[in-house]
């Protein structure tokens, strides 16, 4: 079974944190695993407890956390929300792409701001030194490894995943409008013009017989006028489009692992066996 870790983070905005939490949840992380806190509510499928009870953030993080979860409660008093998703070693760099996506706050920047204004004051929370300051957010807060009574030791592993979001880019609009333009042109026109012309007669002509009848002869002018009508057609179209190109973009980063060393110490083995003893030579008589 692969060890579980803790990763939190902290968002300024709950905003921010509900969108943390919604896509953890899109991304099939377990909501019993998702634990968020602000300073009204928690939330949270595991057993309610206020933020504030003693043993809190152990019993999230393990007895004895390795870090001072002091800025987690200074944070909810300054108005923050912390995230906190519990999840299997495997999972750790998925979990940590989804919450770094939301703009998680720079731990290691609040902690420098909270040791330079000193305590809060309320005797709730002490100051923070360098020392123990909480790792930044991507960071899995565990417990160092302990030694089990079977002299077990496990060892953790991170995995790179890498996933794609959309971002959106510039955006191209057509708009259609109605431009008037004077235009003129020329046409020739025609008109008509009646004139009245009188003759004299000198070549002696005979009268006719219809000559002393009533007779009425008639002649219209007509002209004409310009006549202006338009007619509209399609000249042009105008679409959009998208092109779609892939492109293989090469991502870095660091991963971590842990190693183990392995050093035998000999022990204090003490030499057991007793010397020989040297009989006594008598002294030899001095000669007389």
């Amino acid at each position: 079974m692969m060890p579980e870790q803790t990763i939190v983070a902290v968002y300024d905005k709950p905003a921010d944190a509900d969108a943390a939490v919604r896509d953890l949840e899109a991304a099939s992380v377990p909501s019993q695993a998702i634990t968020r806190h602000d300073g009204r509510t928690e939330t949270t499928t595991m057993a309610s407890a206020p933020v504030r009870e003693e043993g809190f953030w152990a019993r999230l993080f393990g007895s004895e956390p390795d870090h001072d979860t002091s800025i987690y409660d200074r944070s909810i008093d300054s108005g923050s929300s912390v995230v906190a998703v519990r999840v299997s070693s495997e999972h750790v760099g998925r979990v940590s792409s989804i919450l770094e996506m939301h703009h998680p706050i720079d731990l290691d920047e609040r902690s420098a701001q909270y040791l330079a204004s000193g305590p809060t004051g309320t005797g709730t929370t002490s100051p923070i030194a360098p020392a123990t300051t909480a790792p930044m957010m991507g960071t899995a807060h565990t417990s160092a490894p302990a030694t089990s009574e079977s002299g077990t030791v496990q060892l953790a592993e991170e995995a790179l995943a890498v996933g794609k979001r959309a971002v959106r880019g510039a955006t191209t609009r057509i708009r259609r409008f109605v431009v008037e333009t004077p235009v003129q042109e020329q046409v020739s026109l025609r008109d008509e013009t009646v004139t009245l012309e009188r003759h004299a007669v000198t070549d002696g002509r005979p009268v006719g017989a219809t000559d002393f009848a009533d007779k009425v002869v008639e002649m219209t002018e007509t002209s004409e006028k310009a006549v202006v009508s338009k007619t509209a057609r399609v000249v042009e179209e105008v679409n959009l489009r998208k092109d779609v190109t892939d492109r293989v973009e090469t991502v870095k980063d660091t991963l971590r692992r842990d190693e183990v060393e392995i050093e035998k110490v000999p022990g204090d083995n003490v030499d057991t066996r007793v010397a020989a003893a040297t009989p006594d030579v008598p002294a030899a008589s001095p000669k007389v």
